[in-house]
């Protein structure tokens, strides 16, 4: 499953997506779970999209920042149900995660070699999301959270090549 992206340049995803991203830097950082990244979300003001900043990795309002280092995918069989995704989910809060590329780690050597996974005209990509919103989060602040949504991936013809043999194959909804 996706632990690490890159959000990609402010440019290209504006143009992409037709939305300003204020929020965003213009390097093309490599994003692991905890880190802040722009996410794009329906409008509070419901009349149209907006980015906000986003800790990788869901924190729901009753959890410590620490679960985001274990919650940064949601599968898509289960959000509905998981503790820590139902609510978000049940609210409708989905979001679009802008990205350049995601990286996967190959087992085909016997070790694990982490492999960058791009659009092939290099056009940014749009992850499927869920995000939540919390009161307190870093230093006491308000802050947006948010998980990538993932699928079953057992009968892909690339993404098989990823994870640890014998571990089920997953993929990122794009």
């Amino acid at each position: 499953m996706c632990s690490n992206y890159t959000p990609g340049r402010r440019e290209k995803n504006e143009e992409h997506f037709a939305v300003h991203f204020d929020v965003m830097d213009d390097r093309p950082n490599r994003i692991f779970a905890g880190a802040f990244a722009p996410i794009i979300i329906a409008e509070r003001a419901h009349t149209g999209m907006e980015v906000v900043p986003a800790c990788f990795g869901i924190v729901p309002h009753w959890a410590d920042m620490k679960l985001a280092k274990s919650t940064y995918n949601a599968r898509a069989e289960t959000v509905d149900s998981k503790p820590s995704f139902r609510y978000a989910w049940k609210q409708k809060q989905f979001c679009i995660v802008p990205a350049e590329s995601f990286y996967e780690p190959c087992y085909e050597t016997g070790k694990s070699v982490w492999w960058e996974v791009r659009h092939a005209k290099d056009r940014p990509m749009g992850i499927a999301g869920i995000w939540e919103w919390k009161a307190d989060g870093v230093d006491g602040k308000p802050m947006f959270s948010f998980s990538m949504i993932t699928i079953n991936a057992d009968g892909h013809v690339v993404m098989t090549r990823f994870h640890k043999p014998g571990d089920e194959k997953r993929m990122i909804v794009i």
